[in-house]
């Protein structure tokens, strides 16, 4: 009963294979599989919900599993070290994402593979989960614009938006770095967690997955900005940029992320 809850909640905190289920959905390809009724499930609202609820699922069935009996602490070592092996194998191939509804299933499954990590070692999963997760949210926001201007959000079709559209290219800047886990970030402080509360048991097991997929999420935000926000404009497009009060929320938006990250590190540390 233990092994099947662990595993169920390796669909919702994504195991590769398991992990195919939510990077299907954060991709649309059941949306395109289904027809034009299931359109909706390309909205950002939907992406948002799946990036919130699945954690918490995952969350919810990893603790019922360990209410239901004590899991060996080999098995748990055994899903720590397959979610660090899922996160640095994500890691690596968002380095080669173009597409922003790819680059933001990858790094989802990257980021929360980690939590495993946690589990495995005795660091309470939820807040971790909710700081990843809350993270992306700017970002799903403002690669949908990208979209709804360009019709796809994909990195090098229009480099040097910092010239056209500033407000949106400062926000995006943001909107990477959070997502990427920069101090001051939930996810940063959510890293934090699972490193600091789980490095006392296993050095290596803990360490080197967290450090390695950090390091990958930084090469691919440095990739993702130098394909839209900075270069040589492209002349052939109509650029349209948020509007100031839109911006300006959206902004406060990460600033309040922003407090629920520190705030997350005084309960969570």
């Amino acid at each position: 009963m233990t092994l099947a809850l662990l595993l169920l909640a390796g669909l919702f905190l994504p195991l590769y294979p398991l992990s195919i289920l939510p990077n299907a959905l954060l991709q649309g390809q059941l949306s395109a599989e289904l027809g034009k009724g299931s359109e909706w499930r390309r909205a950002p609202a939907f992406k948002m919900t799946l990036l919130l609820v699945f954690p918490m699922i995952g969350v919810g069935l990893a603790t019922l599993a360990m209410r239901v009996g004590a899991p060996d602490a080999r098995l748990l070592t055994l899903f720590g070290v397959w979610g660090g092996i899922t996160s640095v194998l994500y890691a690596f191939r968002l380095l080669s994402a173009k597409d922003g509804e790819i680059w933001i299933s990858h790094l989802f499954t990257s980021a929360l593979a980690l939590i495993w990590i946690g589990i495995a070692y005795g660091v309470d999963p939820l807040l971790p989960a909710i700081g990843l997760s809350v993270s992306l949210l700017p970002l799903v926001f403002l690669l949908e614009q990208l979209t709804q201007r360009f019709g796809i959000a994909r990195s090098g079709l229009y480099p040097g938006l910092c010239c056209r559209m500033p407000w949106f290219s400062h926000l995006f800047v943001l909107a990477v770095l959070t997502a990427i886990a920069v101090p001051f970030s939930p996810s940063f402080f959510a890293v934090a967690a699972l490193a600091f509360g789980g490095v006392a048991a296993d050095e290596v097991v803990v360490l080197l997955p967290i450090c390695l997929s950090w390091l990958l999420w930084t090469w691919a935000g440095v990739n993702l900005l130098t394909g839209i926000v900075w270069g040589i404009p492209r002349d052939d497009l109509v650029y349209r940029d948020l509007d100031p009060q839109r911006a300006i929320g959206v902004g406060g938006g990460m600033v309040v992320l922003g407090l629920f990250g520190i705030l997350l590190v005084e309960v969570a540390l």
